[in-house]
């Protein structure tokens, strides 16, 4: 038996504690969106998805997109992910996109994901982070909700409840969803 010194033992207790409580804590809470007061246009970005099939921001123009930051490894993101593909199937993706991009993993780790969590939304692949530096992203998960012009209206630091009525306002206000 190796012996560990009091004090190394409480500060690891301490850390891991400290950890536990942070992780609870934003997994728990669901973050809002928030309007992005200077609706900046949106950076493009052309990325192949899990399928090999190229994707440009600027193709869906006319269309309200959701672009999502994630990777596999990150807690939040796998808390939000059934929020997502729920989004994903509950819009009509003629008039809403939703792209997730992944950011600096490998193919086949992403590929196995999806396959186990039934993912059917498209899954693009930021391998060298080139679109994640160009984009205002301080971590993951970070999702930014683009309107019709390709402005960036909102955004989310943080899991959220994707299905919540004032996620789904917001995103329908941008088009005509829910209109007769």
């Amino acid at each position: 038996m190796i012996p560990i010194h009091s004090k190394t033992y409480r500060q690891y207790v301490f850390f891991v504690a400290l950890w536990l409580a942070f992780f609870i804590t934003c997994a728990s809470e669901a973050n809002e969106l928030e309007p992005v007061a200077s609706q900046p246009a949106a950076e493009d970005f052309s990325l192949i998805d899990l399928n090999g099939q190229m994707h440009r921001l600027s193709d869906y123009v006319g269309k309200v997109v959701l672009v999502s930051f994630w990777a596999t490894w990150c807690p939040e993101c796998l808390f939000e992910m059934p929020s997502l593909q729920a989004l994903s199937t509950a819009l009509p993706n003629q008039e809403f996109i939703f792209l997730a991009v992944n950011v600096g993993e490998k193919r086949n780790l992403v590929r196995l994901f999806a396959d186990q969590n039934n993912i059917t939304f498209p899954i693009l692949l930021d391998q060298d982070l080139e679109v994640y530096k160009k984009w205002p992203v301080l971590g993951v998960p970070t999702s930014f909700v683009i309107n019709q012009q390709g402005k960036v209206m909102y955004s989310v630091i943080g899991a959220t409840e994707w299905l919540s009525s004032a996620a789904i306002s917001k995103i329908r206000a941008l088009n005509r969803f829910g209109q007769d």
